[in-house]
């Protein structure tokens, strides 16, 4: 039986022992990781004789006196992770509960192994296809290398001649500090405020006490750490959670011989990397040339409030970003 659960009945114990077990367990859905990225979050659990065997993780927020779901930043795919896969019917009880307890859904992401979602055979509402990009880290170096687009090859040997030191690191500060300065101005609104790095960083905190973390740096001849990337390891999995670069740093393609020296540290190891990738064309062009494997998964959207209340939210939100200092 699949039921609602409000954030203080769940067993915690037994949920993060089912994402262990689960074949499509992720980081994104440990209850520790949650209670970062959506404090209070509620589930919908199916159980078996007082078991867990599936929960899906539900990000609730409260606005203009409603609750709605809405994807947390920093966790990419959530959705429905289960010991078998889910059955028709229980796709059914879960629409049901969803439309039963939000009016709204702003965005929420099943994940990829979530297939009958994004077949339009799940829970019942508009479904819109999302991709991230695979890279399976089995196979030895030379075998992931010569997978390489062309162009890929040649950049790389076109950054290895810059003397660039990669080695690991443990300052998060000074990651924060090289996007708040070279990125953030350019997509302000999407990520680069203080709540964002605050999170990043208790989530960098979280995940270094458990051992999930490691952040690769590349530092240039001048001894100047000129672009840094973050990655969080549960299970099998590799995520890149993060990164940045100075000026110096995409003009020396460090970012590049950073995600190289990762794939050939870890190669022949059974592990796949998530390049976590956004929906941004030249982004993807660029985790796609290290042979990667384009995959999608689902996210659903919708608003159900009366037209009134549709009106009086937009007309909020309206005067929220008329009234939003701007940044000079």
């Amino acid at each position: 039986m699949i039921h609602h659960l409000r954030h203080n009945k769940i067993d915690r114990v037994q949920w993060d022992a089912l994402l262990e077990q689960a074949p499509n367990g992720l980081i994104y859905a440990l209850s520790w990781y949650l209670d970062i990225v959506s404090p209070g979050w509620e589930a919908l659990v199916k159980e078996e004789q007082g078991r867990y065997v599936a929960v899906m993780p539900l990000p609730v927020r409260r606005k203009f006196g409603f609750r709605y779901l809405q994807q947390p930043l920093f966790a990419q795919q959530l959705g429905v992770f289960s010991l078998e896969v889910p059955t028709t019917e229980d796709w059914e009880v879960i629409g049901r509960l969803l439309r039963q307890l939000f009016r709204v859904v702003t965005r929420y992401s099943f994940n990829a192994a979530n297939t009958d979602v994004l077949a339009g055979n799940g829970v019942g509402v508009p479904v819109e296809a999302f991709t991230t990009y695979y890279l399976s880290l089995q196979p030895p170096y030379p075998q992931l290398l010569a997978g390489y687009k062309r162009n890929r090859r040649w950049r790389l040997n076109q950054a290895r001649r810059r003397d660039l030191r990669i080695e690991p690191s443990t300052n998060i500060d000074r990651m924060v500090q090289i996007f708040h300065e070279n990125t953030a101005p350019s997509i302000y609104g999407i990520i680069g405020e203080a709540y964002e790095y605050r999170l990043l960083k208790a989530l960098y905190a979280a995940a270094t006490q458990r051992h999930m973390a490691t952040m690769w740096q590349a530092v240039s001849a001048q001894g100047e750490v000129i672009a840094m990337i973050l990655l969080f390891r549960f299970k099998e999995q590799l995520i890149y959670i993060f990164n940045s670069s100075t000026e110096a740093g995409k003009e020396a393609g460090a970012i590049s011989l950073l995600l190289d020296e990762v794939f050939r540290t870890h190669a022949g190891q059974t592990l796949y990397f998530d390049f976590e990738a956004p929906e941004v064309a030249n982004v993807a062009h660029f985790y796609g040339s290290f042979g990667s494997v384009e995959t999608p998964f689902a996210t659903i959207a919708y608003n159900r409030l009366p037209w009134l209340m549709k009106q009086a939210k937009a007309v909020r939100m309206a005067l929220v970003r008329r009234l939003r200092p701007r940044k000079g």
